[in-house]
């Protein structure tokens, strides 16, 4: 089955098109295609209803999967998933993540002057450090606010994720539309990393570039923090930190499914 508004594929029993967003329509039923068929092809028809010959019926062994809505999101079965359109002006949490990352890597090239220069004196290692933090937190700053405002007009000011989520994890998906406009914000943050000198940040935006989708599975999860205000559930492994939008009104359900399917001493933290 093909989506009728962009042609993208439909993959297993996906309620959402993967390449553009809309929500894939009802299958027609046999018996309206029967009805089509009769209308086309009287003739065949004629011959058909007038056979007395007996028909067996074939028994269907197989049982169609029970599909329902729980607010904005769809369950069949164990699966759920759904789409959440994410604002750039009104949901600042991507931008405090990569502020963040940005920090955090600026940090590694202070520390290493400061352990540099340690043996000049304590007060001259402090001094040269703080420049280097202050004039990096500066351009960074500087930056990101020219990055972030041009990759969200790009983006039309809203940005669409598809989230998939069973009992064993929680997966994040750029859709294809979405994902060669969200390479913008990838590069950017490696061109701010480059520019001031900072390779990590920028291994981290090339990185970040080249993801369509992050994958988080339950049992190794170390630490999940909720912030309701941003609608945001940050699940986080030992090495990877995956970001799970939901709307309110689905926000406590979603947190206990996830909570429950977590180790039970993962360290919780924010507003549950």
């Amino acid at each position: 089955m093909f989506c009728e508004n962009c042609g993208y594929e439909r993959i297993g029993a996906a309620a959402f098109c993967e390449g553009c967003g809309k929500p894939f329509g009802t299958p027609e039923s046999p018996v309206g295609n029967v009805a089509r068929d009769i209308a086309d092809e009287p003739e065949r028809a004629e011959v058909s209803i007038n056979r007395t010959e007996p028909v067996s019926e074939v028994p269907s062994t197989e049982t169609a999967p029970s599909v329902e809505r729980m607010g904005n999101i769809t369950v069949n079965g164990t699966d759920m998933q759904w789409m959440y359109e994410f604002s750039f002006w009104r949901n600042p949490a991507v931008l405090i993540t990569t502020a963040k990352v940005l920090l955090i890597s600026l940090l590694v090239p202070a520390l290493f002057m400061f352990f540099i220069t340690l043996g000049d004196g304590f007060g001259e290692a402090i001094g040269i450090t703080g420049m280097i933090l202050g004039y990096g937190i500066v351009l960074l700053a500087g930056l990101l606010a020219i990055a972030y405002p041009l990759v969200g007009f790009i983006n039309g000011g809203k940005y669409f994720v598809l989230f998939k989520m069973d009992d064993k994890g929680v997966n994040h998906m750029q859709l294809d539309r979405q994902f060669k406009k969200a390479q913008a914000l990838g590069f950017l943050t490696a061109l701010i990393g480059l520019s001031g000198g900072n390779l990590s940040a920028g291994g981290a935006g090339i990185m970040a570039a080249t993801k369509q989708s992050l994958y988080t599975s339950f049992r190794k999860v170390k630490s999940v923090k909720a912030v309701r205000s941003r609608n945001t559930i940050y699940v986080n492994e030992s090495m990877t930190r995956n970001q799970i939008y939901v709307e309110n009104e689905d926000f406590d359900f979603v947190l206990d499914h996830i909570l429950k399917r977590c180790p039970k001493n993962v360290r919780v933290t924010g507003s549950k």
